[in-house]
């Protein structure tokens, strides 16, 4: 990587994740591939591009590995502004708190049905069903079809099974989006207290969705949010099944699980990486990316900064929460962050409360196949 020259690829292949990431910070930080793609992956040059709307665009993330472009994730301000208040108040503190008492009975009642002693794939009994359930409770969606959304979710980001083929995924693709218009269409003429409704109505600025805005804010609202708290947890649970003095520990003082969700989330990260556009010449880190470059903001490595946290590849379940960017910074941040955090809080609480131990399956876990999530397909796992 000599004269901030990078090789995406063949890193990743040759170093694996970790390793990349440990040299790109000591040889690198501000790095560019032989297609003018610049990598940043200091957190000092991560932040200040993600607070920089004016500056990098996010309309770049329409080309950032996605399906299809995404609202809110491929838009600017003014217009994220009044797109992200159609939905704001669904994500309030006051909001989250409302759901709670829900949220930790549904996590509850996945964590009895975990069978004590046996191997169990946690992602499909536990992981996957929490968030799934709860967003599309807030979406209005009926519970008869909550199962369609892992498997929707799966053939937005591209996530098939080995055997999957392209007119499959296809076919999966135009009944999710036949669904979320129709449910659209009779949230219009009978609007209720859901989030597909909230999207039906004209905003305080006379901004009206149309039929197929409507539908691509349901699949970003089904894919964010399941992914996130899935590749959480799935992640949390993956280092913890090594550390039985740490679940332990867990159980012991369960006000450390807060702390464990946000080293997860900094070491982690579930997503790894946005991309930016330049709309002028801007100098980062020493350098000048010219207007119209691309850049992709890196933000896993950027959590594991060692001018930031010390030992950054290593877990640590009472690290001092320092200010990691796993759900972005500036107008981009998450805005489910406050439900994946209390979707992951009350996973957890429900499991240390119920299970004395937490140990590997005698199968491997399968990790996503995508460089844009880290995460578990599946994760076998024994809890006793």
């Amino acid at each position: 990587m000599a004269d901030g020259e990078i090789d995406l690829r063949a890193g990743f292949a040759a170093l694996g994740r970790d390793a990349f990431i440990a040299r790109l910070h000591a040889e690198t930080p501000l790095a560019r591939n032989a297609e003018g793609l610049w990598v940043a992956s200091r957190f000092d040059d991560v932040r200040a591009i993600l607070l920089d709307h004016r500056r990098f665009s996010s309309s770049a993330m329409q080309g950032g590995g996605l399906s299809v472009p995404f609202p809110l994730l491929t838009d600017d301000p003014p217009r994220h502004t009044v797109l992200r208040a159609l939905l704001a108040k669904a994500f309030t503190p006051a909001a989250m708190e409302g759901m709670r008492p829900a949220i930790e009975r549904m996590a509850g009642d996945l964590a009895d049905a975990v069978p004590r002693g046996e191997e169990v794939d946690i992602v499909a009994r536990l992981t996957s069903p929490l968030p799934v359930a709860v967003i599309a409770g807030m979406m209005g969606v009926p519970a008869a079809r909550t199962a369609d959304f892992r498997r929707w979710s799966n053939a937005i980001l591209g996530i098939q099974s080995s055997g999957a083929f392209a007119s499959e995924r296809i076919g999966t693709l135009m009944e999710l989006r036949g669904y979320f218009a129709e449910l659209a269409a009779e949230r219009r003429a009978a609007p209720g207290a859901d989030l597909v409704s909230a999207l039906t109505r004209v905003s305080d600025t006379a901004e009206r969705l149309s039929d197929d805005q409507i539908v691509g804010f349901c699949i970003l609202l089904m894919v964010a949010g399941n992914e996130t708290t899935t590749n959480l947890l799935g992640n949390l649970l993956n280092r913890l099944a090594d550390s039985p003095d740490e679940w332990a520990r867990l159980r012991a003082e369960p006000s450390l699980i807060e702390g464990a969700v946000e080293e997860s989330l900094r070491i982690d990260s579930p997503a790894q990486m946005v991309i930016r556009r330049a709309t002028e010449d801007v100098e980062i880190g020493g350098r000048t990316i010219r207007a119209g470059d691309m850049v992709m903001v890196y933000l896993a490595s950027a959590n594991r900064d060692p001018g930031r946290w010390d030992g950054p590849s290593s877990f640590e379940l009472a690290r001092e929460v320092g200010r990691h960017v796993a759900f972005g910074q500036g107008v981009h941040t998450c805005i489910g962050a406050p439900l994946a955090r209390l979707e992951a809080n009350a996973a957890m609480q429900a499991l240390v409360a119920r299970f004395a131990t937490l140990g590997r399956g005698a199968a491997r876990g399968q990790r996503l196949g995508m460089g844009l999530l880290y995460g578990f397909r599946s994760l076998p796992v024994v809890l006793g």
